[in-house]
């Protein structure tokens, strides 16, 4: 069985090879990779995160498929907002992730669960408020 860390490289690679495509299980799904800085470590984490695209602004969900903790790129997120950012195959762009204050979470959550049942699915698995960043230019 091999790491997540070795699941995410391996499927970084794939990303950066075609163009922001990625096959198997997140197939047809928007994705983008965000390096950002260890909370803890201050090395350079890279993540391959679905985002949701929602009247013009980029989303991602701290969902962690509904686990009892927070992926541990939210902690980076929270410890250091400026992230770089590659969508597809443009060019890696710097970017602040702000994490959006209960009213508007709730309110993009609604959204997102429209677009993707499952994650109204990974909420009712946990106690935790799943966290929602909007990714913006910095």
């Amino acid at each position: 069985m091999t790491s997540e860390r070795e699941f995410n490289a391996r499927n970084i690679a794939e990303f950066r090879s075609n163009g922001g495509k990625v096959g198997g299980q997140f197939e047809g799904f928007p994705l983008l990779i965000v390096t950002s800085k260890g909370a803890k470590s201050g090395e350079r984490r890279e993540n391959l995160i679905g985002y949701f695209d929602v009247d013009d602004k980029i989303y991602v969900v701290g969902s962690a498929a509904g686990r009892d903790a927070s992926p541990g790129w939210v902690f980076n997120f929270r410890a250091d907002p400026t992230v770089t950012v590659e969508i597809g195959a443009d060019p890696p762009k710097q970017m602040i992730a702000h994490e959006l204050p209960k009213a508007d979470r709730d309110r993009v959550y609604d959204l997102i669960v429209e677009r993707a049942p499952g994650f109204g699915e990974y909420q009712k698995k946990t106690d935790r408020v799943i966290p929602v960043f909007e990714l913006a230019a910095s």
